[in-house]
């Protein structure tokens, strides 16, 4: 979440929009700039990653509600950027503050020394204090504890949740922390980074940094655990005498799908095998029919429609 970044810009609504707005507004700019609709085109993925981001807060109350407060507060919780690195992995930012800084900052002007090295010493009858040696001293002979753990998350495209990869944390002082997504991870779930978190105030272990996953929505895809589910739109005369399909699934492969005489709106076509796969196991594609009945038919073709129906016996 970046709150210096206006999300409702970006899906170009109103801050007041509905939720169904929002919505209305994502699924079309995300068919717009979808990569695999515009591919090689790098400004497009880039738009497409700010409108999933975009959409994964405001399409939640509990983290609308969060963006809109620090927006009017004026601060955040966290600076992140989202972005591809020259690698082709995903990377993200996040800022943080040092209270260890801070405090020698504080105690430093305090005493009127300012920042000093620890390998200053002070000298009897200079009036100086040095808070490098008064915190090392206090810690002599005191057990060593671990620094605490930090938290924070960050946002990743459905196709990376589902095939799994890496991504690239950048922290404060420009360090790169490589990030392994296992496949099939699921939206909140958190990934665990030993010795990245805080460091100990007594030279102990450093703490571990978790990173809790959120899941940008897909404008094709929905799942259900493993399970993936898409929809397909036939016409009256696709349904009625049958046709074959194309169907996308979530590995970039394209399936034939051979849709039988009679398909009524509504029916489901499985597709085993072609869902996610992690270690838990590999989950089905779920095809879900829906059908398109014309609407401005000329009064030519009302009559003729009119007609075949009769014959067919579907009205009197």
């Amino acid at each position: 979440m970046r709150p210096d970044v206006d999300y409702y810009k970006i899906l170009g609504v109103s801050e007041t929009a509905s939720q169904e707005e929002i919505k209305k507004a994502y699924r079309k700019l995300a068919k717009e700039y979808h990569p695999d609709t515009r591919k090689g085109d790098k400004r497009a993925e880039e738009k497409f990653k700010e409108i999933s981001e975009a959409y994964s807060v405001l399409s939640d109350e509990k983290k609308r509600a969060e963006y809109d407060m620090l927006r009017r507060g004026g601060f955040g919780a966290g600076d992140f950027k989202f972005g591809q690195g020259g690698s082709g992995a995903y990377e993200y930012q996040f800022g943080g503050e040092n209270i260890f800084e801070n405090l020698h900052d504080i105690f430093g002007n305090l005493f009127g020394t300012g920042r000093q090295s620890s390998s200053r010493k002070n000298t009897q009858g200079t009036g100086g204090f040095n808070f490098d040696d008064l915190f090392s001293q206090q810690q002599r002979g005191r057990p060593q504890t671990r620094g605490s753990d930090v938290e924070t998350s960050i946002t990743i495209p459905f196709d990376l949740a589902a095939r799994g990869g890496e991504t690239i944390i950048h922290t404060k002082n420009n360090k790169k922390i490589k990030i392994k997504v296992p496949a099939g991870i699921e939206d909140g779930k958190k990934i665990r980074i030993k010795g990245q978190g805080n460091p100990s105030p007594t030279g102990g272990e450093a703490g571990d940094l978790y990173v809790i996953v959120r899941v940008a929505p897909h404008p094709e895809f929905t799942r259900e655990g493993l399970d993936i589910h898409s929809k397909i739109h036939l016409n009256i005369a696709e349904a009625t005498l049958g046709t074959e399909v194309q169907v996308k699934t979530i590995n970039g492969k394209r399936v034939k799908l051979k849709i039988p005489p009679g398909t009524s709106s509504g029916k489901i076509f499985r597709l085993p095998g072609m869902g996610i796969e992690s270690t838990h196991g590999k989950g089905d594609h779920y095809v879900h029919v829906e059908i398109d009945v014309p609407k401005d038919l000329s009064m030519n073709q009302r009559r003729e429609f009119k007609s075949w129906a009769k014959k067919v016996g579907l009205i009197d």
